[in-house]
Parts: structure tokens; C-alpha cells; sequence
């Protein structure tokens, strides 16, 4: 008997071993692979003003979105500098109207596109946004202040596992569902078919620029929608760059670009988005003061909305949590884009037994953080950058302020920073603040500052009842060396997303779901789920059999002859399909022969 490797020495066979090798190949290719449409490459010039070092633009004696007699348009600025970046026009109401009508124009045609053909268009965008993740990240930088790093992680990363998971996943997600009809139902198919709701908005918010306008069109997009996003105010200037990223994406691929629109502009332009009725969904990103006003406005057409509206996401660190990992994530978990984050860690409740050393090491640490403009300070080390808004400083330091006067001590910071460089930048001092309690107003606010909070508790359940004395209810983090009691603690969590021993991963596996409880909204984007909501879930049924259908029994077939006799009929039919014991079914169908004669 000989083995592959004597026949591979013998010099005349191995011309027939190759054949049936390429030949086996070949068949199970075409057999098992999916014919895939490849991604298209395409260039796209980014704006001039992204680019390191730009000082073209003049430093704005007061940063304001807003121009004075112009409300028809928005200032936009650098916030790591205060340099002015230009004014972009505000959206009316009438060119919303004819954006949202060209869009649904647009998605009659979208709605027939196979999902292979949909995921060329991702394809295309993921091979883009891979290739020219230097200038996303500056554009995005320039925007919103923050560094390279925080774009990356928080801008390319994200969209890069979005588009990923979509590409690869978002089939199965929508497929029709197939479902068991029940016994009475045996002759009948019974399955949910997903088909696109029309014309869906987004509302976002402006801490990620990119990621947050850019998530909700890929999941528009191969759910078969058409999607008109509106970008906050205060991001207006790089829409333009990413609205153009994702037309050149559909145009090369060979389908129509007013699929996706771009609105900018102020209050009323979100609020004549949220009430039109050509809006068939909305997903809206923001605080929980302004979701109130979009369900309201919503409600004019009972249009479904989903709604982000923020954390005040705790980690609870238990004294034998690892240390040399826990400090470190936690740190970028409140440092990370100056801790303008929905998912940024907001409230640190440590062990009392590990609370000290804690603190200390936190301490150390914070102080040597540095703020700066990316863009502008070449090497001179930046690892915070700046707040896109400047309005929120008096809050914070009266935040801070009610903390310590009710026994807080503030060790690190507390105080807007006046940049030696960039004195019209808007930066906030990375602050820590320690031995805070639940009374304090810090714990029930949500900050969106690089404000590090740090509480001590005793036990699993003080950790607990100090976790839930704030309204919010997003994500969450637990952080222990016994395994189960951290899955134990995090499943006792009011939160809509928790992670132990970790923060804010749960995100970066966009199979799972978004969202929270409580003031931080409802609905979930992300994962199957996410998909789903983007479609009207429609139940189906068919004949399974051409040859057997629903018949209509004389007995209860109108007009009815014999009413009490048509009751008896109807509720032994009952008892027949729905009863726990055959032989209580027996005697039912039994009752239904002698009734039907």
C-alpha cells in the first residue's frame, strides 16, 4: 500500500496528481464560493486645511458656530486652535425637502440591488478608508481636535469593523427568517422577510466626526434604505469630505449617488428632518433633554426612532482586579478623545483595599498628560487634545466645584487650560477627582470632559447601589480576578452593555448590539439588531402544499345556520390543536367528526 508521498517521487504520475488536485480545486470553487464583486478603488483630493502645519486660515477673535446677521450660515473653526476653517452654508427647509425626495427617488432603484451588489459598495469603502486612513484622520483631527491615535481608535478602526462585520454578516442578518407555523398551521410556510423601510435620517453627534455619519450609512445602505444624515453644527466643515467619499463609492460602483444625502445646519433643520413625513425611521445621537424633542417631533407620523443619549458609564474595580492592565485602560477610557466618548468611563468605583495605591498611581499618571493640537505641534508630544465645545467649561468647574464642597478633593486639574501655543484652542485640564459620592452632582451628570471620578465602596452590592444611583444606562465595565464574580456583578448591572475585565470592547465586536437603558434611550444600532430596526419586519405565510388550503368548515361558514352548534364546533377545534395530551386531542377531533355531520 503506498502513501501520497510515494506517488509525488514517481516522475509519471505526478502530471495526473496535479491535474486532479486543479481539477478538485476548480470544482469545489465553483461548487462553494460565492462569486464576489470586487471592491473599485477611487481617489479623492482631502481638503487642503487638513493637512499638518496649515495656517491659511485666520484665528477667530471669539470661537462661535454662529455668524453675526447670517443665519443661513455656520462657522466653523479648529478647535485645538481657534484657527477659522471657513463658513459652510446652513441647509434650508425647502432643500431638505428636494434632498429627501431625490433620495427615496433614488432607493426604489437601490431597493431591488442584490446584497452582493450592496456589498461591492462597502467593499469599495472599507479598501478606501484602509488606503487613506492618514487623511481621514487628519481631516477628522482638524474638525474635532483630537489626535491621531483617538482617530484612529475611535474614527478607522470603528468604521473599518462596522464595514467588516457588514460585509460579512449583514447577509445572514437579513435573510427571511423561516418559523415554525404550530401544528394547526402545518400546511403553511411561515417566515419574516426584512425588506427596507424607504427613506431613514440620522442624527448625529459631533465627537466622531467621521465614524458617527459614516455607521449609520453602512447599515442604511445594505438594509436597502436611502439615508439623508444630518451632522451636528459644530462638525460642519468635514460633511463635505465624507459626503463625497460615499457618492464616489456608488458612483463607481454603478449606482445612483443621491442615495445618500448630507444636511448641516441648526435646531429648526433637525426638527423639520425629525417631522417630515418622508422620513421613515430615525436614529438619533445626542443628550437625553434633546431625544425628548425628537421622539416629540417624531411623533407627528409615529415615525420609530432609536435613540443614543449617552452614559454615565461606571468600572468597578475590585481589589484583586489586575492592576497592570486595569489602570492603563481605564486611563485612555477617561483620557481618549478628552473623554468624548458615549462609551467613556465616567465613574471608577474602586475596593476599599486597593483604593489608595489606586489613586496614587492615577494621580502620577494624569499629571504628565499633555494637550495640544496634532496637527499644528508637530513633535512635541500630544496625548489629550482639545473639546469641540468650549460653552461646556463653566459647567464642568461647577460640577467640580459642588464635589469638593461637599467632600470631593480634586488632586489633578479642575480648570479650563489657557495653551501656551494655542491660546484660542479650547482645552479642558485632565482632572482627577476622588472620594466623590453619590450626592454629588457630578455622579448624576454626564460630564464628556477628561474628568477622572473616583469613588471607594465596600462590596459587591455597595458597588452596585452606587452604580444605580444615576439615571443613566449605557455601558459598563467590572474589573476582577475571579471570573465569575465578575460576570456575576456585570449581569446585575442596569446597563444596556457590559464588559469585564475590559472597556468599550463591546463596540469593536459590532455583532452585538448598541445601546442602553433608562435616560441613555432606547432601541440598539450595531449587530443583527441594528440591521433589523432598518427594516419593516414583515410575517409571511404561503400554502406549503398548492394542493391544500385553508378551508372554511360549513358549519361556521356565514351565514351561520346553528350558532351554539358553530361555538361547540370552534372551541373542540381548540382543544384538538392546542391540547398538552394526545388523548385529550383524540376525543376533541372525535367531538369535530360527529358535530361536522
Amino acid at each position: 500500500m503506498c502513501c501520497v508521498s510515494d506517488l509525488l517521487q514517481c516522475e509519471a504520475l505526478l502530471p495526473v496528481v496535479v491535474a486532479v488536485a486543479v481539477g478538485g480545486a476548480a470544482m469545489y470553487f465553483m461548487l462553494f464560493h460565492k462569486t464576489s464583486l470586487p471592491a473599485i478603488p477611487f481617489e479623492l483630493k482631502p481638503p487642503a486645511e487638513s493637512l499638518p502645519g496649515w495656517k491659511a486660515g485666520k484665528i477667530l477673535d471669539q470661537s462661535s458656530i454662529f455668524v453675526e446677521d447670517r443665519p443661513d450660515l455656520i462657522q466653523c473653526f479648529d478647535p485645538a486652535t481657534g484657527r477659522s476653517l471657513g463658513q459652510v452654508p446652513a441647509t434650508t427647509v425647502d432643500q431638505l425637502n428636494d434632498k429627501l425626495k431625490r433620495a427615496r427617488n433614488a432607493q426604489k432603484t437601490w431597493a431591488l440591488t442584490t446584497f452582493e451588489q450592496r456589498r461591492q459598495v462597502l467593499r469599495t469603502l472599507n479598501e478606501f478608508v484602509l488606503g487613506h486612513q492618514r487623511e481621514i484622520c487628519q481631516v477628522a483631527c482638524r474638525d474635532s481636535g483630537k489626535t491621531l491615535i483617538d482617530a484612529t481608535l475611535g474614527e478607522v478602526l470603528t468604521t473599518n469593523a462596522k464595514l467588516q462585520w457588514t460585509i460579512k454578516n449583514g447577509e445572514d442578518a437579513l435573510k427571511n427568517d423561516n418559523r415554525d407555523p404550530g401544528f394547526m398551521m402545518m400546511y403553511k410556510r411561515a417566515k419574516v422577510i426584512y425588506q427596507p423601510r424607504g427613506v431613514v435620517a440620522a442624527l448625529v453627534s459631533w465627537n466622531y466626526p467621521f465614524h458617527n455619519t459614516i455607521g449609520p450609512v453602512i447599515s442604511a445602505l445594505f438594509s436597502g434604505n436611502a439615508i439623508v444624515v444630518k451632522a451636528s453644527e459644530h462638525v460642519a466643515w468635514s460633511m463635505a469630505y465624507w459626503e463625497q467619499m460615499v457618492k464616489r463609492a456608488l458612483n463607481v460602483c454603478g449606482h445612483d449617488p443621491e442615495l445618500v444625502q448630507f444636511v448641516t445646519g441648526f435646531a429648526d433643520i433637525g426638527n423639520a428632518l425629525t417631522s417630515s413625513p418622508l422620513v421613515d425611521h430615525i436614529t438619533f445621537i445626542g443628550s437625553p433633554e434633546v431625544g425628548k424633542l425628537v421622539m416629540k417631533s417624531a411623533s407627528v407620523n409615529l415615525t420609530p426612532v432609536t435613540l443614543e443619549l449617552g452614559g454615565k458609564d461606571c468600572a468597578i474595580v475590585f481589589a484583586d482586579a489586575d492592576m497592570a492592565q486595569c489602570i492603563p485602560v481605564l486611563m485612555r477610557g477617561v483620557i481618549q478623545n478628552a473623554s468624548q466618548n458615549c462609551i467613556g468611563i465616567e465613574r471608577i468605583l474602586v475596593q476599599e483595599g486597593a483604593y489608595d495605591k489606586f489613586v496614587a498611581e492615577m494621580e502620577r499618571r494624569i499629571k504628565t498628560v499633555r494637550l495640544g493640537a496634532v496637527l499644528d505641534d508637530g513633535d512635541a508630544g500630544v496625548d489629550c487634545g482639545a473639546m469641540v465645545l468650549s460653552n461646556c467649561f463653566g459647567r464642568l468647574e461647577s460640577l467640580i466645584a459642588d464635589a469638593v464642597a461637599k467632600g470631593a478633593r480634586c488632586l489633578v486639574g479642575g480648570h479650563p487650560y489657557a495653551h501656551p501655543r494655542h491660546p484660542r484652542g479650547q482645552y479642558f485640564e485632565p482632572t482627577l477627582l476622588v472620594d466623590v459620592t453619590p450626592e454629588m452632582d457630578i455622579t448624576r451628570n454626564e460630564t464628556f470632559g477628561p474628568i477622572m471620578v473616583i469613588m471607594k465602596f465596600k462590596d459587591e452590592q455597595d458597588s452596585l447601589d452606587r452604580v444605580h444611583s444615576s439615571p443613566y444606562g449605557l455601558g459598563s465595565s467590572v474589573f476582577s480576578g475571579d471570573r465569575a464574580r465578575g460576570r456575576r456583578v456585570a449581569l446585575k448591572l442596569r446597563t444596556g452593555m457590559a464588559n469585564v475585565n475590559d472597556f468599550g470592547v463591546n463596540y469593536i465586536c459590532q455583532a452585538l448590539p448598541f445601546g442602553g437603558v433608562g435616560i441613555s434611550g432606547f432601541g440598539r444600532f450595531a449587530g443583527p439588531e441594528g440591521l433589523r430596526a432598518l427594516c419593516v419586519e414583515k410575517a409571511f405565510t404561503e400554502d406549503r402544499f398548492p394542493f391544500v388550503k385553508t378551508p372554511i368548515p360549513p358549519i361556521v361558514d356565514y351565514p351561520i345556520q346553528d350558532t351554539e352548534k358553530g361555538y361547540q364546533f370552534t372551541q373542540q377545534i381548540v382543544a384538538f390543536a392546542y391540547s398538552d395530551s394526545w388523548w385529550a386531542s383524540i376525543k376533541a377531533g372525535l367531538r369535530l367528526g360527529k358535530l361536522s355531520m
